[in-house]
């Protein structure tokens, strides 16, 4: 089980069992770059993947819907190699951490979000495990709250603040807003 009591998919799975003799220990990483490429060790890069997968599935990471449903595909992608079919993709996305609980509770149903994904999963047919795994590393590292470590704050009126440190920098984000900066 991973640090949030669930069991790793699939691909989780076929990563670790690389390491299975060994006892693992999953972080959070700490330290965020500005983008993978400047990563030389092709584990580093899966772990950063693992846990970018993860906070976007965690909503710790904002994303539009719309980009949520290309990412998804990425990782049907990477678990599952190129579209079969969409009985096979549907019964592939109920089981990998493709959605949000935000993106579900916008969209009239589970049908939807999955329709939206097929269109874009058809699109990447022939991308490799890792080439996906770099297209969606680099739809991530661009949004807005990628790297991101939010802390709560108030200011010397008792008003409640984020202040946001990355590798950017350090922000301070309205309560309601994560995603712009107000200074």
């Amino acid at each position: 089980r991973n640090a949030n009591g669930r069991s790793p998919n699939n691909s989780d799975k076929t990563f670790l069992s690389k390491f299975s003799s060994q006892e693992i220990t999953l972080v959070k990483p700490r330290f965020y770059i500005e983008s993978i490429s400047f990563l030389k060790d092709k584990t580093t890069v899966e772990l950063f993947f693992l846990n970018a997968k993860a906070c976007v599935h965690k909503g710790q990471i904002e994303v539009e819907s719309e980009t949520i449903f290309k990412l998804a595909a990425f990782i049907l992608q990477e678990a599952k190699g190129d579209y079969t079919s969409d009985e096979n993709a549907r019964k592939d996305l109920k089981t990998l951490p493709a959605f949000p609980t935000k993106t579900l509770q916008e969209h009239p149903s589970l049908a939807y979000c999955e329709d939206r994904v097929i269109e874009h999963y058809l699109k990447i047919k022939g991308l490799t495990r890792g080439q996906a795994v770099v297209q969606y590393m680099k739809i991530v590292e661009a949004l807005p709250t990628y790297g991101v470590h939010y802390y709560a704050v108030k200011d010397k009126q008792g008003l409640p603040w984020w202040l946001g440190i990355s590798y950017k920098g350090i922000g301070q984000y309205d309560i309601q807003d994560k995603v712009k900066p107000r200074k």
